[in-house]
Parts: structure tokens; sequence; C-alpha cells
């Protein structure tokens, strides 16, 4: 069987879509991804399809192109991805007469804005599902919120949900139990370090973040390490980059950045299922989260990490501070938050996603 994904940013994809690829090639199935930014390795196509302004005007030729390669792929499913990006992608399976056409949704955006931007997302998950024949996402409160935004819509979950699982055997602490890299970037046992995962943007919560460690001193044994954001989108924000703020751009080394750090913060207004949350728990990091949907099917106040009303930055500052002074039984909610990671783990997910191409490729 033919199969064909469509992913906007092909270093993402490289998370999240290649360990399905792979899995289609183990089952004898043909893959083939399609990104619109960053090409990655493999059998990789490469369309300028995402929408945005400055592409808006090539939006016709751009389908077009989508058109002639679905059809000289002849894919047997095709598979979208994004919610912004998966108009085009689905409109020229639909187009093309694809059989299954399977809207794969990562998260539900339009909950993170107002006033017409929010109209225009919901617009888009209603398109999105009308055109096609089979829909997935991440969480039962994406699902929730899928059938809130588009009437009989019947998304569908894989497993316990995720895109692709958590590979357990990479986020685990005894592999880099060493300590090299908190010895690498100069942090010692008494230090506590937090971890900000996200792009730089304020959607993503990170101004919050950098608001939030203005409430610590300069001198304090508290360090954030941002993964994705580096010095410049620090110096976007505040006049000059704190030394207690580290900012390492993109890396690829979450794992053992994850299992070397002590907490991580996600101060998003909106996720799907947050996978940096996930892979946090599971590297025994605890976990301080906004509370929103998709997070709250993951997150058990006090259980397995903490949930933050509304985002206060006064709470997180008051259990970073309490989990510093060993105010919280951490050995317990490491052990619960390891414990709900294992319900994601990859090779259980893989093994229901392999069911589902099987089920809908009768």
């Amino acid at each position: 069987m033919k199969i064909l994904h469509f992913h906007p940013d092909g270093r993402m994809a490289r998370r999240f879509i290649f360990p399905l690829i792979e899995e289609e090639h183990k089952q004898g199935h043909e893959s083939c991804l399609v990104v619109s930014r960053f090409n990655g390795e493999g059998k990789v196509k490469k369309i300028p399809y995402d929408l945005s302004l400055n592409g808006f005007p090539f939006i016709v030729f751009r389908l077009i192109r989508i058109i002639f390669f679905i059809l000289s792929y002849k894919p047997d499913i095709v598979f979208s991805h994004n919610t912004k990006s998966s108009l085009l992608p689905l409109f020229a399976a639909c187009f093309a007469r694809v059989k299954e056409r399977v809207y794969f949704n990562h998260g539900v955006p339009y909950i993170g804005y107002s006033g017409i931007l929010r109209i225009i997302l919901i617009l888009l998950e209603y398109l999105n599902c009308r055109l096609a024949t089979r829909i997935i996402t991440v969480s039962e409160d994406m699902a929730e919120l899928i059938r809130s935004a588009v009437k009989n819509a019947q998304p569908e979950l894989i497993h316990n949900g995720s895109a692709c699982g958590i590979d357990l055997n990479e986020f685990n602490y005894q592999k880099y139990s060493d300590g090299a890299w908190r010895r690498e970037h100069g942090f010692d046992n008494e230090d506590m370090v937090v971890v900000y995962i996200g792009r730089p943007e304020r959607r993503k919560g990170f101004v919050h973040a950098l608001q939030l460690w203005q409430k610590f001193p300069l001198n304090s044994r508290c360090k954030l390490v941002l993964c994705g954001p580096d010095t410049t989108n620090v110096l976007s924000v505040l006049p000059e980059v704190p030394p207690n703020i580290i900012g390492l751009g993109f890396v690829n080394n979450i794992p053992e950045i994850l299992c070397n750090a002590d907490a991580l913060i996600l101060p998003s207004y909106h996720e799907g299922l947050p996978y940096a949350t996930l892979e946090a728990m599971a590297s025994g990091c605890i976990v301080m989260v906004n509370d929103i949907p998709g997070v709250r099917c993951v997150v058990h106040h006090g259980v397995n990490g903490f949930l933050i009303k509304d985002n206060s930055i006064d709470v997180f500052f008051e259990i970073i501070n309490d989990i510093q002074g060993k105010k919280i039984d951490i050995d317990s909610v490491r052990l619960q938050s390891k414990m709900t990671a294992k319900l994601f783990k990859r090779e259980d997910f893989l093994y229901k996603y392999t069911e589902f191409i099987s089920k809908i490729s009768i």
C-alpha cells in the first residue's frame, strides 16, 4: 500500500512523522513525506504549501503542484498533519479522488486565540474535517474541541492519544546519569535547572517564562534553560540576558537535557497533547504546566505534576521554591509521572497505529 504524509515542518516531522513512516516501512508499505519547509532526510518531497500571508498569491499554483504530485504518486492513503497546513493537501487529495484522506490533528489552535483569528481557525477545522474521510487527534480534550467546532465530526484516538508515542528508551534517566551535560554547562548539584521547550512565541508562553524568571534574584541557584529560543529571542523581550537564563536555541539532545534537569515549565496557552511534558515525565523531571485542555489529560495536580491556574506567575514561583526547598515529596511525584509516561510508550502506540492502517485499508 502507498501512503503519503503531509507535514509543514520537516524538522518537526523527524520527531513526529518519521516514527510512523518507519513503522509503515516495517509493515511493507511504501511511504513518502511532503514538507513545506526545512527539508529532511529520507524520502521527502518539498512543496511550500503552508498557508501564510507571503504565500497567499501563490496558493493556486501550490495547490496545482500538490494535485499533480498526488496524481503521480497514486497513494492509497493521504495523512495531512497540522490544522493550519492541512487545507491544501486535503483539498488536493479530495480532487484527486484518494479514497482514504486522514486529517491528523495534533492540537486545536483556536482555543489560544480570540476575535477574527479564532473564527478563521474554527473555519479551518471545519473545512479540514469535511474534506477528510477520517479524523485522528491526540487527546480526548482535542476530540471534544473538534466536536464542539464541527457538527457530527467523529475524531478518533489511537491508543491513549499522542502523535507517535514516547520513546522510553531514549528518555531514560539511567542513560544520562553521569551528569556530563550539567558539568558542561557549569551547573552543580545545588543548582535547580528548569527547562522551557518551545518556540519563542507568546502563545507558547515564552514571554511568560521570561517574566517568571525576572522574579528570581540574579545570583539565584534557579537556572532557566531555553530549548528553542536563543539569546537573540531573549533580547527581543528583555534589555539584556540575565545570567540565570541560558538560551540554547534549536537543540537535538532534548532527552539528555531533560534527564539532567530538575523541572520543566510549560506556560503555553494551547496544546494538543504536550509532548515536552510527557518526555519530561519519562525523564524524571517535575512538570509545572498551565491548566489548559490537552494538558489536563496528562497532568494531575499534586500527583504527577502541577497544574497552574490562569498561568499564574506567582504560583509557578511558589512551586519552584517549594521544590527547591524540598517542601514537596519529589520522589512520589516522579514515580507517578513515570507511570503516566508509560501509558504513551511508543511501541504500544505503533502497534495500535498498525491496526488503524490495516482497518482503513480494507
